[in-house]
């Protein structure tokens, strides 16, 4: 996994606004959800019934490794998932007919497989190191992609492939495919023609790349250099642009503050866009109209690496059309990490790193994406 303690400076944050935006934008949350220590990865069924949140449990907790399981209709916990199976959960990835939930544990050598009708593990899927990341193809949904950021083999951020399952055998299949270094998260393009792999490297400026692979022959056909510790990224849904927040370094400085845009058409990055303290999650809502980024904005505040403190938790939205930050920004818990948008596109739901909860944000209302933000 991609540790997650960082020291920086204290910085303010890059959109100015009033105290009334903030206050209005609070009201957006409509519920915060009490889940498992450090939540990060969520993932929302196709019918829109449950979420599945992977609790990475930082903190190292007794029986701290578990996914909850929210009902999207109650805002409420109605499961949490334990088993030996599980090592550091990361992220949840749901196939395309809402049966199985996969889990990756990220300080071990699995994938963790979930009967979402039971919530029971039934299985799991051996041969990886420190897996980070899953897409399933929309190519009749058996083959999936997986990331290696590096594990209980190589160490932590040390990885170097990605690996093919079949999943009808749950199995990995042909050979690893070499990507850059930590290779954090990936996306997979609507048509399922290519799988885009953010490489983190160290989280310096302009160190970090994306690697793109042709799922025809599972090649590697390209490298998009340039990135300052690229984190997350997700694909707009008619498949031309794809967004990659910059996170920054985990070596604590410097901290990173952007989302570059690429253009699939020439795979080179055609905008850089301003926002918040560590933007760390992002999801594009069903119509491609907006994106939304999670501001993780967690930094040590004293010297020599001491009082880490998250500071306000916030998600910006940015205008797909025309790549500018809208205002006013919306509030969520401590260390916004992970972010998911509903199928509908009627609700947001942040997983909160440090407050172990999540925000579930109202963003039906499209009346008041007016402002941009300067």
């Amino acid at each position: 996994m991609i540790e997650r303690i960082q020291k920086y400076r204290f910085l303010v944050f890059l959109c100015v606004l009033p105290l009334y935006a903030y206050a209005d934008m609070s009201k957006r949350v409509v519920a915060t959800v009490a889940v498992g220590d450090a939540p990060a990865g969520i993932a929302i069924t196709p019918d829109n019934r449950f979420a599945y949140i992977a609790n990475d449990n930082n903190d190292d907790l007794p029986n701290g490794n578990t996914v909850s399981v929210l009902d999207l209709k109650s805002n409420t916990v109605v499961a949490t998932i334990s088993d030996a199976s599980f090592n550091q959960p990361y992220t949840i990835t749901i196939n395309a007919a809402g049966t199985i939930a996969y889990v990756t544990n990220s300080n071990g050598a699995t994938i963790s497989l979930i009967d979402i009708a039971t919530n029971q593990v039934i299985g799991t899927i051996n041969g990886f190191d420190g897996p980070s990341g899953m897409v399933i193809s929309p190519k009749g949904g058996n083959i999936a992609y997986v990331n290696n950021y590096g594990g209980p083999i190589v160490g932590s951020g040390n990885g170097t492939t990605v690996r093919v399952v079949n999943l009808n055998t749950n199995t990995i299949i042909g050979n690893p495919i070499t990507v850059g270094l930590a290779p954090a998260s990936l996306a997979i393009t609507p048509d399922g023609a290519f799988v885009y792999v953010l490489n983190y490297v160290d989280g310096n400026v302009g160190t970090g790349t994306v690697s793109i692979i042709r799922t025809s022959d599972n090649t590697v056909i390209g490298t998009i250099p340039g990135f300052s510790g690229p984190f997350a990224i997700a694909i707009t849904p008619n498949g031309k642009y794809a967004y990659v927040t910059n996170f920054g370094s985990n070596n604590f400085s410097p901290v990173g503050t952007t989302v570059s845009v690429i253009d699939l058409k020439s795979n080179t990055v055609s905008a850089s866009i301003k926002l918040g303290t560590q933007p760390s999650g992002i999801a594009i809502t069903p119509n491609g109209r907006l994106a939304y980024v999670t501001n993780y904005n967690t930094l040590y505040l004293g010297p020599d690496f001491t009082n880490l403190t998250a500071g306000p938790g916030t998600v910006n939205i940015i205008d797909i059309a025309t790549n500018t930050v809208l205002c006013p920004v919306l509030v969520a818990g401590a260390s916004p990490d992970a972010i998911a948008i509903s199928s509908d596109g009627t609700r947001a739901y942040v997983s909160n790193y440090s407050s172990n909860n999540v925000s579930v944000i109202n963003i039906s209302d499209r009346m008041w994406l007016k402002n941009i933000c300067n």
